[in-house]
């Protein structure tokens, strides 16, 4: 639990120093609390770091196009922030200090963690990206159509 409160903080922080508008600060706070609590729990229950991060970045992906179209602002306003939790800076650290001080077993096994986590970022995103795009032109496409 201490782990997603300072995911929660670290994204209140990261959103103030991305200058996002005090109206639109407590999205981007709970779409960190969304991503670190998903990303913890599926941890927890099993799954491994590139399932986990690949879900909660679906999950705050959705949430970011919904609220934009809600709130009629850029869906990445939230979604940039929200992403905070889910970067494997822990695995990245240790995948360089082992790299530095030559202790090449470690660093397969962090060096594996970071790419899992970074592919599970870019896949969720991309995921839910083309999901998006296709269903805005199918509904372009049947508003087109007159039914005279």
């Amino acid at each position: 639990m201490l782990e997603i409160l300072t995911c929660i903080i670290g994204t209140f922080g990261f959103s103030v120093l991305l200058k996002v508008s005090k109206q639109k600060l407590i999205y981007t706070v709970l779409g960190g609390t969304i991503s670190a609590s998903l990303s913890y729990f599926l941890i927890q229950k099993g799954f491994g770091s590139f399932a986990a991060t690949f879900f909660a970045m679906a999950a705050i992906c959705i949430y970011s196009e919904a609220l934009a179209r809600i709130i009629k602002a850029p869906a990445n306003i939230i979604l940039l922030p929200s992403t905070i939790p889910l970067l494997p800076g822990g695995s990245l650290y240790y995948t360089l200090s082992c790299l530095l001080h030559s202790d090449r077993e470690n660093f397969s096994i962090y060096a594996k963690e970071t790419a899992l986590t970074g592919a599970g970022i870019a896949l969720g995103a991309i995921f839910i990206s083309i999901i998006i795009t296709a269903i805005t032109d199918i509904k372009k496409k049947y508003s087109k159509i007159s039914f005279r």
